[in-house]
């Protein structure tokens, strides 16, 4: 199968408009409120089939309404699936839960065995290897989903010599996403990509660095203005710190918080 995986690559989502059920096999606690929930693939599939950037959607259905539709709840979340380790037979979604998220706690919910509808892809940014030079990207709390997709893929293709930098902020140490993972990756690509950690409750041992993502870290980090592509990921508030907020259309909206500060514009800025 992996042969085919590498020479006919069949995806298991191909139609944005069609859900499918997948099985869940596996769930791993990451961190206090977030957990890795690993679907099989379907026989006959050998990925995915998501493309550099894309998420897909997530359903569950609660009911029937009273004017007869479905009472449904839909959720985009963006897949792990490194195509470093060859076909596995699985992909993941790591997801943290809210008190009042219905999605969340019902993935949460589920058991070894379940289904999720999922479909898909969503098409959020089409990356082209060797296109920019630099590739900045900038992470809060579970925003680190799309960054990784980016991330494995271009790790994962020798002919692509792009340099990434990820700037990944969390409260706390113990609730940074994948920690582990990530730092393996920048230790075996030490040459083409970096990791920088912010929290802003550091401990006492803690030696990354502490407090909000700043003007300095994104002036030492990131591509300058014109020089490279910023990706942007994480809670609203994050957003509007960092970039500024999407517009109320899901547009990428205008630019703002330190960003737009130094100088960057909207050709050099992506907010997933």
């Amino acid at each position: 199968m992996d042969k085919k995986a590498k020479e006919d690559p069949t995806p298991a989502l191909n139609d944005p408009k069609e859900f499918k059920a997948f099985t869940l096999s596996k769930i791993e606690k990451l961190t206090p409120t977030t957990s890795r929930f690993t679907f099989d693939l379907p026989e006959g599939a050998t990925e995915l089939g998501l493309p550099t950037a894309s998420c897909l959607v997530t359903r569950f259905v609660k009911g029937v309404k009273e004017d007869g539709k479905l009472d449904q709840v839909i959720r985009p979340y963006t897949p792990i699936e490194d195509p470093a380790n060859g076909y596995t037979g699985t992909f993941d979604l790591v997801v943290k839960v809210y008190p009042n998220g219905p999605m969340s706690n019902h993935i949460f919910g589920l058991k070894r065995g379940d289904t999720l509808e999922m479909k898909g892809p969503i098409l959020k940014y089409k990356y082209e290897p060797n296109t920019l030079e630099h590739v900045g990207l900038i992470a809060g709390g579970t925003g680190i989903t799309p960054m990784l997709q980016i991330i494995q893929r271009a790790l994962a293709d020798p002919k692509d010599h792009t340099k990434l930098t990820l700037l990944f902020a969390n409260v706390k140490e113990e609730e940074i996403i994948l920690r582990d993972y990530i730092d393996e990756l920048a230790k075996k690509h030490k040459d083409r990509f970096n990791v920088y950690f912010t929290v802003d409750k550091p401990s006492d041992k803690w030696t990354g660095g502490s407090g909000y993502v700043s003007e300095e870290m994104l002036t030492s980090l990131m591509p300058k203005p014109g020089a490279g592509k910023v990706f942007v990921c994480g809670p609203g508030p994050f957003y509007a710190h960092v970039s500024g907020t999407k517009a109320k259309d899901y547009t990428q909206g205008e630019i703002g918080g330190l960003l737009s500060k130094l100088g960057y514009s909207k050709d050099d800025v992506f907010k997933f």
